[in-house]
């Protein structure tokens, strides 16, 4: 599904975990992969970062991955997806710190760039629970165990349909769609929960055209913001699949709704493009 990936690392003790995970990222048809580095001009290189330059490399190398390595200068998300689309990447693997999209620090504030800026998906790898090469390396190879995919079905769904329907060829065993329906009067008026049962079966019908066997669908009342966390918190899954929308200001759905999963997620999230064109790999 994606022969070449973007791997991002800062070099620090929770890349390690990153880097592990692209070496298993075979399960996906990653074969090569351009280590990215953005070099920080106030920050005097070290032997240390040298030598996890080096360890990293050798990581994905032993992996059976072909590395090219990157060092640019600038800001790094800008880095990031520009040698996406000049090395036709299909993928970008990073970290995120459980900060949600919306946060600051390194990795809250950059992912948060990448995943607004990126033309292709971006596989968040969540460094306060997979931060060693070790539960990097496992969480990755047995990606395609248990995907759970969120979906609004009252929205265009392409994006999302694209890109969990596109996972399939790679041996998905278990597919379930879930869709949150708020408990309100207007909601139960429209009989928004029948609409919802429909067309979630009829997306789920969709998975399984593409060969995914094992495919179920629910429509879960309640609040998105609590569901899905908690949901994705349950151990029964190992991959989550979204698709956020960007909005003018940062508080909005994306805000309230992705970021909570990002902030609590403990498995890897593989997030579509915001482009509303994004039509798979």
């Amino acid at each position: 599904m994606f022969s070449h990936a973007i791997v991002a690392t800062d070099l620090g003790p929770s890349s390690e975990g990153i880097v592990a995970c692209a070496g298993q990222l075979g399960v996906l048809g990653v074969r090569d992969a351009i280590l990215v580095y953005a070099i920080d001009l106030e920050k005097e290189p070290s032997p240390a970062d040298d030598a996890a330059f080096s360890r990293q490399i050798e990581s994905l190398e032993d992996a059976g991955i072909r590395v090219h390595v990157e060092t640019p200068l600038g800001y790094p998300p800008h880095a990031i997806v520009a040698l996406a689309e000049e090395h036709g990447a299909g993928i970008i693997v990073m970290g995120t710190r459980g900060q949600g999209l919306f946060q600051t620090g390194f990795s809250g504030s950059m992912s948060s760039d990448v995943v607004r800026l990126s033309p292709v998906p971006v596989l968040l790898m969540p460094s306060n629970h997979i931060g060693d090469a070790a539960s990097g390396s496992d969480a990755c190879s047995r990606m395609l165990t248990s995907v759970l995919v969120p979906v609004d079905v009252f929205e265009p769904s392409d994006r999302i349909c694209s890109l969990a329907c596109g996972l399939a060829p790679r041996g998905v065993e278990r597919m379930e769609l879930i869709h949150v329906t708020p408990l309100t009067f207007e909601a139960a008026r429209e009989g928004r929960e029948t609409q919802a049962n429909e067309r979630i079966e009829a997306l789920a019908e969709r998975a399984r055209e593409h060969g995914v066997r094992d495919v179920r669908a629910s429509v879960v009342r309640g609040s998105a913001v609590e569901v899905l966390p908690q949901r994705i918190g349950s151990g029964d899954y190992s991959l989550v699949v979204l698709a956020p929308r960007t909005h003018d200001v940062i508080d909005g759905e994306i805000g309230s709704v992705a970021s909570a999963v990002i902030q609590s997620s403990s498995i890897p999230m593989l997030l579509a493009p915001t482009d509303p064109s994004y039509s798979g790999t």
